[in-house]
């Protein structure tokens, strides 16, 4: 019984882990031109999506940068 109530209470740490980062966000930016170009506050998926695949303006792909505020 006392293995259960660990195993139980250690889902629900993850899962609140889990829950917590995904709804994280960030202000981001990329720099253009030696400049910071602002994005916003970007949250969640979002997020995630933007620093992994950047941001594409007129056909170039610029590194997004994303910070806490």
């Amino acid at each position: 019984m006392k293995k259960s109530k660990l195993l139980i209470a250690g889902g629900l740490l993850v899962l609140v882990t889990v829950s917590c980062k995904k709804d994280e966000c960030h202000e981001c930016h990329y720099e253009k031109n030696n400049v910071e170009v602002e994005l916003g506050e970007k949250c969640g998926d979002d997020l995630e999506a933007l620093e992994a695949s950047g941001f594409n303006d007129g056909g170039v792909n610029y590194e997004v940068h994303c910070h806490e505020h």
